[in-house]
C-alpha cells in the first residue's frame, strides 16, 4: 500500500526536475521560448524513457525475465516494483540530461539530486529482484543506499537558490555534445534490440514483456523522431526568416523603411543599364527614359533645434510615407542620407518626369504638426532625365545631373523644382554626391 501511494508522486517530481533553472539554448523570447520550453521537456522525457525502457528491456532479456519465469512471482506486485524502478531511473535519466546538455543555473543541486535518485534507483532494483525471487523483505545492505538517497534529496532541497549574473551569449552546447544526445537514446535502444533479435535467430519465442517491449520502444522511437523533424523544421523555419530580415535591412533605413543607398544604387543600375563599351555601338542602353528626382528637405537642422531630434525623426517618417505615397508603383523611393530623399522614375521621359516631381514636392511640403505645433515643410528638389541621343548611358552622371540641379534649387529663394539643364555645370557650384 505504501509502496504504491508512493507512485503518485512520481509525476510532480518529473514535474518538478523539468522546471529547474536553466539558461535558454534558444534565445527566443515571450511565447517562441515557453513553445520551445515545452518541446525540450518532450523531448527530455521521450528520450528519458527510451533510455530506461532499453535498460530495463535489456535486464529482462538478460536475467531478470529468466527470474521470473523460474519463480512465478505476483505479477501484480512484479508490476509495481517494476514502476518504481522505471520511474526512479526516469528522473535520474532526466537529471542527467538536464546536466548534460543544458546549462544548469545551480550545478550543485543538480549533481545532489542526480546521485539522490541514482542511489534510490538502485534500491528499486533490489526491490525489483526481491520480488521476482518470491520475496518480500530488503536484504539490511540494500537500506543503505535508500538512507543516502533520502539525504542527498533533501540536501538538495536546502541548497541556497543562487541567481548567477547574466552571462553574454546563448548556452549552445558543443557539436560533441548535441551529437552525444541525439544518439545516446538509440545507442541503447539498438543494443536492447540486437538482443531481443539474438533470441529470435536462436529460436526461442519472446514472452509479453518482451515484444510489448520492444514495440512500445520502436512507437517512443518514432514519437521522438516526428518530434525531431518538427523541431528542423521549426529552425528552417526561423533561419530563413531571420536571413529574410537580415536581407531588408541590409537595403532598407531602419527609420523609414524606405530603401537606403545601396539598394537605390542598385535598382539604378538595372534601369538605366550597362554602360556600353567604347567603339561597340551594340551594347545594350537598357531603359530609353529614366529620371531621377533628388529631395532635400530645407532647414531641418532648425527642425531638431527647435523642437528636438524626435520631432526631427517624425518629420523623416512623414516626408517617407508621402513620398511612398506620391510615388507610382514602379517607382524607387530612397532615403539617400540625413534628410535627403531620393525617387527613381521608370518610363518617364522630361514631359512626363516634371507633373509626377511637382506633386512629389507638393506631396513633401504639404503642412503638417511637429510637437504639437504646427509646421510647413520645405524642400529642394532637383530632377534630372537621361537622354540616350547626347550621353551614354551612366548610373553616376544621372546622379551627377540630379544633383547639380538640387544644388541650384538650394540657391534659390523660392527653393522648390529645378529641372537639371546642361547650363548647370558651368556654374560654379558643387554637388555633394559624386
Amino acid at each position: 500500500m505504501t509502496t504504491g501511494v508512493i507512485v503518485v508522486f512520481y509525476g510532480p517530481a518529473l514535474a518538478g526536475m523539468l522546471s529547474l533553472p536553466t539558461s535558454p539554448v534558444d534565445g527566443l523570447n515571450g511565447r517562441a521560448r515557453g513553445v520551445g520550453r515545452m518541446r525540450w521537456h518532450a523531448i527530455v522525457v521521450l528520450d528519458s524513457t527510451l533510455i530506461v525502457g532499453s535498460i530495463l528491456l535489456v535486464e529482462w532479456v538478460t536475467s531478470l525475465g529468466a527470474v521470473a519465469r523460474a519463480s512465478s512471482p505476483n505479477p501484480a506486485e512484479l508490476l509495481l516494483a517494476l514502476v518504481h524502478q522505471i520511474t526512479g531511473l526516469i528522473l535520474a535519466a532526466t537529471v542527467l540530461l538536464i546536466a548534460t546538455f543544458r546549462r544548469p543555473r545551480s550545478p550543485t543541486t543538480l549533481v545532489l539530486l542526480g546521485g539522490g535518485l541514482l542511489a534510490y534507483a538502485l534500491t528499486s532494483v533490489v526491490l525489483v529482484y526481491q520480488v521476482a525471487y518470491g520475496r518480500h523483505d530488503l536484504p539490511a545492505w540494500s537500506l543503505l543506499p535508500l538512507i543516502a538517497s533520502v539525504q542527498l534529496l533533501g540536501l538538495a532541497a536546502l541548497v541556497p537558490a543562487h541567481v548567477p549574473a547574466e552571462r553574454d551569449g546563448q548556452a549552445v552546447p558543443s557539436p560533441r555534445a548535441m551529437w552525444a544526445h541525439a544518439a545516446l537514446p538509440y545507442t541503447v535502444l539498438a543494443v536492447a534490440g540486437t538482443l531481443v533479435l539474438g533470441r529470435l535467430a536462436a529460436g526461442a519465442p519472446l514472452d509479453r514483456v518482451e515484444a510489448y517491449g520492444t514495440v512500445s520502444l520502436l512507437v517512443l522511437a518514432l514519437t521522438r523522431q516526428m518530434i525531431t523533424i518538427a523541431e528542423n523544421t521549426h529552425l528552417l523555419t526561423a533561419l530563413r526568416e531571420r536571413e529574410e530580415q537580415l536581407h531588408y535591412q541590409a537595403f532598407h533605413d531602419p527609420l523609414t523603411g524606405l530603401a537606403n543607398r545601396e539598394l537605390f544604387a542598385r535598382r539604378l543600375r538595372q534601369a538605366v543599364g550597362p554602360s556600353p563599351e567604347p567603339d561597340n555601338d551594340d551594347a545594350p542602353t537598357g531603359h530609353e527614359t529614366v529620371s531621377v528626382l533628388f529631395i532635400d528637405l530645407d532647414h531641418f537642422k532648425a527642425v531638431n533645434d527647435a523642437f528636438g531630434h524626435a520631432a526631427g525623426d517624425e518629420l523623416l517618417k512623414i516626408s517617407a510615407d508621402r513620398l511612398q505615397n506620391a510615388a507610382r508603383s514602379t517607382d524607387t523611393v530612397a532615403r539617400f542620407g540625413g534628410d535627403e530623399f531620393a525617387v527613381i522614375l521608370i518610363g518617364s521621359d522630361p514631359d512626363t518626369a516634371v507633373p509626377i516631381a511637382q506633386r512629389l514636392a507638393t506631396a513633401v511640403q504639404t503642412p503638417c504638426h511637429l510637437a504639437d505645433h504646427p509646421y510647413r515643410p520645405r524642400a529642394s528638389l532637383g530632377l534630372a532625365t537621361l537622354d540616350h541621343t547626347t550621353e551614354p548611358a551612366c548610373p553616376d552622371t544621372l546622379l551627377h545631373h540630379a544633383d547639380l540641379a538640387m544644388y541650384a534649387a538650394k540657391r534659390r529663394r523660392t527653393r522648390g523644382l529645378v529641372v537639371y539643364d546642361p547650363t548647370l555645370t558651368t556654374h560654379h557650384d558643387q554637388p555633394r554626391h559624386p
